[in-house]
Formats: C-alpha cells, structure tokens, sequence
C-alpha cells in the first residue's frame, strides 16, 4: 500500500500487514510528521484509548445505577409492602417496629363468615369464622362483637381475637366468645373486624 506523508507529502510503499486493522501512528522519515494512518479501504475512524475508557467506565457507572436502583425498589417494596412482608415473616415484626414503621391488620379483604348464636340461660355463645379474601397472607384483625336492643341500646360490646393471628390467603380461622345477656329475641349481633396494631 501507499502511504503519503501529509505535511510534505512524501509517498511511502509500506506494508498493510505492518499497520494495524485499527490504524496505528507513523512517522515521516523525511520531515518527521507524526500522524494516525489508517490501512486501505477502511472506513472506520480509530478507536482511541481514552474513548475506550470512557466507554467501560458508563458500563460501570450504569450497571452501579442499575444496581442502585434494584436495591431503592426492594427496599421500598419492603417499607410500603411490611403488613404483606411481615404476614410471611413475622420475625420481621420487632424490626420495624424498632424502625418506628407501625404494622396494622388491614380489615378490607378480611370478612366474618358463617355466625352462629345461641343462648344458654343468660349467655350468649357465639362464634364464627374471619375470612382472608386476599390473594396473599394477612394478619388477623380483631373482632367488635356489640349485642344491641330493638331500640339501639347496645346491651354488651366486647373486642375478641380469632383463633389465629395470621391467615393464609383464601382461608378463613375460627372465634368463639360468650357474653352475658338478657336473653331477648329482639337482640342483634354484629361482628366487624377492626384493625390493630401488630407488634409482636
């Protein structure tokens, strides 16, 4: 190949084996001029050695970014998602509650199914079961059992815990409570779940 010197435009037979498939720097014999010379019929512009770098060093600085990014969203995952977190792994309860994060049972996916009550004399037995209509875990929230006359008058009011304290998804745990009343046949129950602060 032939290869002409840019400044004084001396034209040297030079080997293309000799150059390297990037290009590579020569120098004239005649005028000393340094220069980048690329091999023939070669439109690709020379890599640089600090554009290299600068490339691998955006590779890092990106996979760190990413990196960064993945932990942000795990660790915000686990402070908006705690009640969900902590119905799987309990043990994390006193963690975040020593980090200040309150956890309360969430009462909206939870539903009192099949109520029954009887008297014996003055006692009301009543019991039932609290459905998790949640596609994950919950905890259980505590039940407000209040017994009111036909004219409102509440007769007996009491707050009781299901039988367990977390529910699996789509399952439902019992309760039981016993009440003294008057017996009347007038009398109506209700049974609401109400949250709670779980902090055991």
């Amino acid at each position: 190949m032939l290869l002409t010197c840019p400044k004084c435009e001396t034209i040297f037979r030079v080997d293309s084996q000799n150059l390297n498939v990037n290009g590579q720097t020569v120098r004239c014999s005649i005028c000393s001029h340094v220069w980048f010379a690329l091999p023939p019929k070669s439109d690709a512009r020379p890599t640089k050695p600090y554009l290299a770098k600068k490339v691998i060093g955006w590779n890092r600085m990106g996979a760190i970014l990413f990196i960064l990014l993945l932990v942000g969203a795990f660790a915000g995952g686990f402070v908006h998602q705690r009640v969900i977190v902590t119905a799987y792994f309990p043990g994390l309860i006193p963690g975040y509650n020593s980090l200040g994060m309150n956890i309360f049972s969430k009462t909206d996916e939870l539903a009192v199914i099949d109520l029954r009550a009887a008297y014996t004399g003055d006692i009301l037995r009543l019991g039932g079961r609290l459905q998790n209509n949640s596609a994950f875990d919950a905890h259980a929230a505590d039940l407000l059992v209040t017994v009111t006359s036909n004219d409102g008058t509440v007769i007996n009011e009491q707050t009781i815990s299901p039988d367990d304290q977390i529910i699996a998804a789509g399952v439902s745990t019992p309760f039981f409570v016993q009440l003294s009343v008057e017996k009347s046949d007038e009398a109506a129950v209700t049974v609401l779940p109400i949250a709670k602060r779980i902090t055991r």
